[in-house]
């Protein structure tokens, strides 16, 4: 699974999530504040997704609700954002447009990934992916 270079990234998710045909968790994030990334929770890794995502479902609830009391209009999913670092590495994904073409974007393929709980301490999932040596030859 992966067989790119595997690496650790600061990403910020945002509570808008789905399950692709595989059952793999794919949520959108951004990286450096405005890049826009998917980051897909695959294979066995899966299982250990439940409370990210009860968080993220959370923090859009709670957001929704704030909005509600105070008579503004619902947020948008953008700002609403949980920063969790992520070891994993990158997979091309090819999407064909209406005219036929395909173009390349990326997926992050998580591996492990760390979060902050409510009390501030570093809460950490996955399992260490199976790093193949030719991956840090330079």
């Amino acid at each position: 699974m992966f067989k790119n270079k595997v690496g650790q990234l600061s990403v910020e998710l945002v509570p808008q999530m789905m399950r692709n045909g595989r059952n793999d968790l794919v949520v959108r994030g951004f990286v450096n504040r405005t890049i826009e990334i998917e980051v897909a929770f695959a294979g066995r890794r899966v299982k250990e997704v439940g409370p990210l995502e009860a968080r993220l479902r959370a923090m859009m609830t709670h957001a929704v609700k704030k909005a509600a009391a105070s008579g503004a209009k619902e947020p948008d999913t953008d700002h609403i954002r949980l920063p969790v670092l992520i070891e994993g590495a990158w997979r091309p994904r090819f999407k064909r447009d209406q005219a036929g073409w395909e173009t390349r974007s990326y997926y992050l393929f998580a591996a492990r990934w760390s979060v902050l709980d409510n009390e501030g301490n570093t809460v950490s999932f996955g399992s260490p992916p199976i790093v193949v040596a030719s991956q840090y030859q330079e």
